[in-house]
This record gives C-alpha cells, structure tokens and sequence, in this order.
C-alpha cells in the first residue's frame, strides 16, 4: 500500500470539522471580485421569476466540510450565506452533499439518492482530489465525469464543475496539473463552466504570499476556516454573476492565471 493510499484512510477517520489553527496573521481574501462569471441561464431566469433556487454542492471531504472549526465554516455554508446577502427577497436554498474520501465514481452512485430528490436548479460538483490522493492516475475519470454531468442534467439541472484544491498532498503529485486540465477540457467539451479552485488557491500561495499553513488544516490537503471562506465568497461572487445574467450561454473560463 503506497504512501498516499495510508493518508487516505487517515482522511476517511477525520472528523467532520477539526479546531481551527490560530496564525499570528489573518490572511486577506483578494480573489472575491476575480473569479469569473458561472453562466447559468436557465437558473438565472428561473430566479428572477420565482424569486426561489436550489443549489446542490456534490463532492467529497472538502466540500463536507474537514478542517473547518463548524459546519456554518464550511464553503457551501458560506455559499448560502453570501447568495442571501446578495439577492435578498429571495430563498437560496444550498445543500451540501459533500462525502469523506469519495471521488466521480462514487458520486456518480450515489446521485439518484443525494440529488435527484433536491431537484436543484444548480449542482456545483466538486471533483478530482480523492482520484489523485488514491495514485490512480487520470484513468477514466474523465469519461465518469461526462456520465456524471449527463445524469445531473437529466435531473434538470445546470452544472459546474470544481477542480482540486491547491495544497501540499495535491501539488506534490505530478498529477495535479493534468487533472485540472482534464476537469477544464471536459467542461468546455460539455458546455459546462468550470470554478478553478486550484488556480485561484495557487494565486492566495504564490501572488499573496499566504502560507499552506495559514490556509490549510493540520493535514495538508484540507482548508481551515480562512480557505473555505475564501472560496465561498468567491464561488458566490462567480454565481451571482451568473444568476444576474439570464439567457446568456455557458461558459468555461477562468479570470486567475492557469496552474503553471
């Protein structure tokens, strides 16, 4: 059993939030108004008629919430919160579906039972981390995405796809950056627009000077409570962008520089 497969495990017995790290410094968001827009046209027009939307965050650790100090820390929770701020006289309604240790497989066999009955306007699919930390290579990952997306829209849903997280575990595998091209490629093959985690992460590390320990729980591969808020307030600003631009086309683009 190799290295990564024992940290694995480790993550499978974490719980679901961890004590938050205190660092002499709080590190600043600046990726909240940089990220790009999520086109989601038809959630878009649905919102601006019936003032209601139901988004579903599938995923695995990250997105249920490990390294976070509460669940109202975790990323969709922070979602939620922001939507409401900014589109107030409506309901938002953001669930989390996040699984420890899961990845596209296992989210794809469970989506009849932890999406479809939501019936979401809106599923963000988080995707890509578990299938590096596991040293499977890219394998067929990219094809259980095309299934995946497929299943999501015969739910009626508009998708987006979430690329890995920017942290030691994942940039030290030399798979990183070809799975975050991968998730990129299939969404511009399926219209479906992408959020570049990794990308955006890598811009907190590399132009912020934001340290891995400063924005990474004790583990390092899950976020603490200054990442997920971070992401969350950005996830946000790119979907209320989106929910602000009705009947406009998908797209699968990003604003922060691409993983070098």
């Amino acid at each position: 059993m190799r290295l990564m497969s024992l940290f694995r495990l480790g993550v499978l017995a974490l719980p679901l939030t961890l004590p938050a790290v205190a660092h002499a410094e709080t590190p600043v968001c600046s990726t909240v108004t940089s990220q790009p827009t999520l086109r989601l046209p038809r959630a878009a027009d649905k919102l601006a008629k019936t003032k209601q939307l139901t988004i579903v965050v599938l995923g695995s650790s990250s997105t249920a919430g490990v390294g976070a100090s509460g669940p109202d820390r975790t990323y969709p929770a922070r979602l939620q919160q922001e939507l409401a701020a900014r589109f107030p006289g409506t309901t938002i309604t953001v669930l989390n579906r996040g699984v420890n240790g899961e990845d596209a497989p296992e989210n794809v066999r469970r989506m009849d039972r932890d999406v479809a009955p939501a019936q979401p306007d809106v599923v963000i699919w988080q995707v890509g981390t578990n299938a590096l930390l596991r040293q499977f290579g890219l394998g067929n990952i990219g094809e259980t995405i095309r299934t995946g997306i497929t299943q999501l829209r015969g739910y009626g849903a508009e998708v987006v796809l979430m690329d890995p997280q920017y942290a030691p575990w994942v940039v030290a595998d030399p798979d990183s950056k070809p799975m975050v091209k991968l998730i990129d490629d299939v969404g511009r093959e399926m219209n479906v627009p992408v959020f570049h985690r990794f990308a955006m992460m890598q811009v907190w590390h590399d132009r912020d000077k934001i340290s891995f320990p400063q924005m990474s729980a004790f583990d390092g591969l899950h976020g603490n409570d200054f990442a997920y808020d971070c992401l969350g307030r950005s996830l946000a600003y790119s979907v209320a962008m989106g929910l602000k631009a009705p009947s406009q086309p998908a797209v699968a683009s990003t604003a922060v520089p691409r993983p070098r």
